[in-house]
């Protein structure tokens, strides 16, 4: 006697996900969040440290600007020894001016001809480096 053939047949399987199928869409949502999450943190942290690099530049193009308009006697007499006086601002941190002669004894001459010995180096920086991005600007100075 055999048996009716409609008793031996699989039911439907019904629509969706299986678990297995679940738990490897979650493991791949997980895997791709992480990278994507530190991402994100650091696009948050970055403002901050924009505004600090942005202000430290602002700060020595300043003082480098107020160094460029100085007289170059008064230059000269700063890379002869006296003191450049950097003036005071809380809104920004302490910087450095540096000037020395360059050119001395006709080793490097700059200048229409090549006959320029009168030449000065001026550097202005932050004073500790640690205070931000250490921002350098260097520019010659001709009589």
């Amino acid at each position: 006697m055999s048996s009716p053939k409609h008793l031996y047949r699989t039911p439907p399987r019904a629509a969706g996900f299986t678990l297995l199928e679940a738990l490897m869409a979650m493991f791949l949502l997980a895997v791709c969040l992480i990278p994507a999450a530190n991402a994100l943190r650091g696009a948050v942290q970055a403002p901050l440290a924009n505004g600090t690099a942005a202000r430290n530049l602002d700060c020595v193009t300043a003082l480098m600007d107020s160094v460029m308009a100085e007289s170059f006697g008064r230059l000269l007499a700063v890379a002869n020894g006296l003191d450049y006086p950097v003036p005071a601002d809380p809104a920004c941190p302490a910087r450095t001016v540096t000037i020395a002669r360059y050119g001395i004894e006709s080793t490097r001459k700059i200048g229409p001809g090549g006959t320029s010995d009168n030449l000065l180096l001026v550097s202005v920086a932050l004073a500790d480096p640690a205070d931000g991005n250490p921002y350098t600007l260097t520019s010659l100075v001709s009589r």
